[in-house]
């Protein structure tokens, strides 16, 4: 049985501060919604693990998905989506969404975004999965850094916007079934956020696995915070893999963006050989699962650690101008792409699964709305669009923003919550090691591919870690990062072994076919309950 809260408290020995609303996280869809609230009218506060600078969108390399060329059509969009989400996307979702396309790229503009233009015309990218060119991007390859830096610079100057940096938020608090507002450590001291409206929009999961495109700071963090209080999570087995992190070791794991396929490179296997063709009819545009399933199989056919991407054919200097941050990296791994081919090998891009929201955020936990990638609106399905992340968090984002910003004022008197979490043991565990334990476990049993023996396996472990980490006294960040890992490793492995098909991400080697009579059925679990297919 999981504690509620991962540290002992009482709030009325904590300083605290009362807003109108708390948003949690500075990605693309936080940074949205605390722009509209403030606004709105609302009383802000918007805080991030680390500087305000870093979130899973900075990171992101490819571009945003939108209706915005003559010759495309909302219908195309919203068909490529339901193609790609295998069977369980919510059409009417998908439709919002991909309608409110447009609108999210001329808000972005307003507050100073510079996308790649050519004659004075956005300059539309193509990506796995898309039936025609709809991607947005800004200086190549580096368009989530471009949209962090209008989004931020707008917030910053926004009247009624407050943000925290370097704040790590513990966990929601909860009071008679609504939520209040979160504890978080700030200075290295606990504080208490009371809030009439929190928004959760802490990002993704990547961190939970050996190698990921995500940053140090995807540590599922509110993945954890919203089961812990009681929030119906969906889908948690759907994790998407990026078919192509560079690949060199002593080197991060660089992610390399798709558009590069887009704009024509091929992947080979070590004898030259072009394994996507004749796998799939968009060959190496084909939907990310499919393509990284494909390199996964084909690393284990050859013995090789790695498959290759090959640009030699295509036009270096366009290249050098398009893919600025691809050349970048292949510099920083002494790779000259024009000669050689470029390691690559699937890793963990973005978590589909999570707390179930509707469009504006909305949850069954009242006060509670769930934004970005920590949600499961019905817009990914079982396998994400590529691009449709960063449109997801403009229009949610909005829409979450505007409906906080309603809500109005915190209500009534905040009340006192007590909290004491017991110290069942007084040994110290290797929080390092542990935490390279349950990554490389991860990688190992809840994969690109799975099956029950290996997550059986794996849930005993974990459930053995669980156990020895929630003896220990927890004053450190790494230990609470640990703790969430641990939850929801375990909650995604729980929910993979109730869905006993393949769909989508999720692959299972035991039973690598759909069952049609489980499209539109999600897992969903929350508030005690076990993981269960509805």
């Amino acid at each position: 049985m999981t504690d509620r809260y991962l540290v002992s408290f009482d709030t009325k020995h904590i300083s605290h501060e009362t807003v109108d609303v708390l948003v949690i996280g500075a990605g693309v869809a936080g940074l949205t919604a605390a722009i509209t609230a403030a606004r709105g009218g609302a009383a802000t506060l918007m805080v991030n693990k680390t500087v305000l600078e870093e979130s899973n969108t900075s990171h992101a390399k490819g571009g945003i998905a939108a209706v915005v060329a003559d010759d495309d059509s909302f219908e195309s969009h919203v068909q490529d989506t339901l193609v790609a989400g295998d069977g369980l996307c919510d059409e009417a979702v998908v439709r919002k969404i991909v309608e409110g396309g447009p609108h999210g790229i001329a808000f972005l503009q307003s507050c100073g975004a510079k996308f790649d233009t050519i004659d004075g015309k956005l300059d539309l990218g193509r990506e796995g999965g898309h039936s025609g060119h709809r991607i947005i991007h800004a200086g190549g390859d580096a368009t989530g850094a471009e949209v962090s830096r209008a989004l931020l610079a707008e917030g910053l100057k926004t009247p009624g916007l407050r943000a925290y940096k370097n704040t790590f938020v513990l966990d929601l608090l909860t009071h008679e079934g609504k939520c209040r507002g979160a504890i978080m450590m700030r200075h290295n001291e606990p504080h208490v956020v009371w809030a009439r409206t929190t928004i959760l929009a802490s990002g993704g999961a990547g961190q939970l696995y050996r190698e990921s495109s995500n940053p140090p700071v995807a540590t599922a963090d509110g993945h954890a915070m919203a089961i812990r209080a009681g929030a119906p999570m969906r889908d948690l087995e759907m994790v998407q893999f990026h078919p192509t992190l560079l690949y060199v070791a002593g080197l991060d794991r660089r992610l390399i963006t798709e558009a590069l396929r887009g704009h024509g490179a091929y992947l080979r296997n070590s004898m030259g050989e072009r394994f996507m063709v004749g796998q799939h009819e968009l060959a190496e545009l084909a939907p990310r699962d499919v393509v990284s399933r494909a390199i996964n199989r084909e690393m284990h056919r050859t013995g090789d650690p790695a498959a290759f991407l090959d640009v030699t054919h295509l036009d270096q200097s366009e290249l050098r101008q398009k893919f600025p941050g691809f050349l970048a990296a292949c510099d920083d791994a002494d790779i000259d792409p024009a000669k050689s081919w470029v390691p690559i090998r699937p890793g963990p891009h973005y978590m589909i699964g999570g707390v179930q929201a509707g469009l504006d955020g909305s949850t069954d936990v009242e006060g509670l709305l769930a934004i970005g990638e920590v949600s499961s609106t019905g817009l990914h399905g079982a396998n994400r669009l590529a691009s449709n992340s960063l449109l997801e968090g403009l229009v949610c984002g909005e829409l979450a923003g505007r409906l906080a910003a309603e809500r109005g004022e915190f209500e009534g008197k905040a009340p006192r919550i007590i909290f004491e979490r017991p110290m069942r043991s007084t040994r110290r565990i290797d929080v390092p090691d542990m935490t390279a334990s349950v990554k490389g476990a991860m990688w190992r049993y809840m994969g690109v591919e799975r099956d029950e023996r290996g997550m059986l396996e794996f849930k005993r472990q974990l459930t053995g870690w669980s156990r020895m980490a929630a003896e220990q006294e927890r004053r450190f960040p790494s230990e609470w990062q640990l703790e969430n890992m641990l939850e929801v490793a375990l909650a995604m492995t729980e929910s993979a072994l109730v869905r006993v098909e393949s769909r989508g991400v999720h692959f299972r080697r035991d039973f690598p076919d759909h069952d049609e009579k489980l499209a539109q059925s999600h897992t969903v679990m929350g508030d005690g309950a076990a993981a269960r297919l509805v």
